[in-house]
């Protein structure tokens, strides 16, 4: 279910009416003629729409608590027979369609219904102590905690929280958020846009609706030039006491944990899960949907294409324990240099 702090949903749906957006036929029907919202198969409620695209979210499918569920012919017989059932030849794209339906501007600042008068909303509430900038604006909702400091022409959207004794930087944006204390964010960042998120079909890429949040626990700090993407149904987390460097990306739904070291120009794809205590050196590449246990260590440009245990080093691409890597390295070199040394030779004969 989306945060209501940050995202204006128009009202229910009829199942009637949710069939038709999605493109769906009724399989099974629960009698639960009217929905409210939509949120993912854990976490949807018995007023809710969910989906299901791929057999292995069938323990999941099972689980779920959902009044409706999208899915695709073959895993129609895994739906509880709580949930209606709702047969579409693409779960996610109908999926996303019925939340284009419910929350049709996700992206917005501000509510829909009181468009911005004032750079800094009435409702507003900014503690004692802050340091509030030319040009800033704070929307409607937003709480500011004791002794912050906000530069110039900074962005907080509505219903955005922040702690105690938080430090922002020049031009930052931060939307869709809550954000502990001790928080340093430098200039030209951004935070709760949207994920990148599309699904590919013959009439082009249909846009995710991204309705996530962004949990930013405490004493975390981020560089210049940084962006992290709100989550897409789950949340977007940066764990207590990690650093982040200048020209960071980090993908929605994606976990860091606690006390993790991210050098610059690293980037992550959607919905990885990184462990505590986790160094990346510099422009290392993480793919998709991937875990990095407690405690290793990503050496500079190394590509993350597989889950990877914690405790080891890693280099290369694909990412590999460093020692493997090395000696892989090395072989080849000394073959690219034999093959050199006879080539030389063979031309010396000629």
């Amino acid at each position: 279910m989306a945060d209501q702090r940050f995202f204006d949903n128009t009202g229910a749906l009829t199942l009637d009416r949710i069939a038709e957006i999605a493109g769906a036929r009724v399989l099974r029907d629960s009698g639960q003629r009217t929905l409210t919202d939509l949120a993912s198969l854990d976490a949807a409620g018995p007023d809710q729409l969910s989906y299901c695209e791929s057999v292995k979210f069938k323990g999941a499918l099972e689980r779920t608590r959902a009044a409706a569920v999208l899915v695709a012919e073959p895993l129609a017989s895994f739906v509880p027979v709580t949930c209606t059932t709702l047969v579409c030849a693409k779960p996610a794209v109908g999926f996303a369609k019925v939340a284009h339906a419910f929350y049709p501007n996700p992206g917005c600042l501000w509510p829909l219904a009181k468009p911005p008068v004032h750079s800094i909303a009435p409702s507003a509430r900014v503690g004692e102590g802050a340091v509030i900038g030319p040009n800033v604006f704070i929307g409607e909702d937003v709480e500011i905690g004791r002794d912050c400091e906000i530069a110039p022409g900074a962005v907080i959207g509505r219903g955005v929280q922040i702690g105690h004794n938080a430090k922002i930087g020049p031009h930052v944006t931060i939307s869709h958020a809550l954000i502990g204390d001790r928080f340093t964010i430098h200039s030209g960042s951004s935070i709760g846009q949207d994920g990148y998120g599309y699904i590919a079909g013959p009439g082009g890429h249909f846009k995710i609706p991204q309705l996530g949040r962004v949990i930013i626990q405490d004493d975390v700090e981020i560089g210049s030039n940084a962006a992290i993407a709100r989550g897409t149904l789950t949340d977007t987390v940066i764990g207590e006491g990690t650093k982040i460097d200048n020209l960071v990306q980090i993908g929605h739904n994606t976990r860091i944990g606690r006390r993790c070291i991210i050098v610059a120009q690293v980037g992550f794809s959607g919905s990885v899960t990184v462990e505590d205590g986790v160094v990346f050196g510099g422009q290392v590449g993480i793919a998709d949907h991937l875990t990095i246990g407690k405690g290793a260590y990503i050496a500079g440009k190394a590509g993350v294409t597989h889950t990877l245990e914690g405790g080891r080093i890693y280099g290369g691409f694909p990412a590999k324990p460093v020692e493997q890597w090395r000696r892989e390295v090395g072989v080849l070199s000394r073959l690219a240099k034999g093959k050199r040394n006879k080539d030389e030779r063979d031309g010396g004969k000629d």
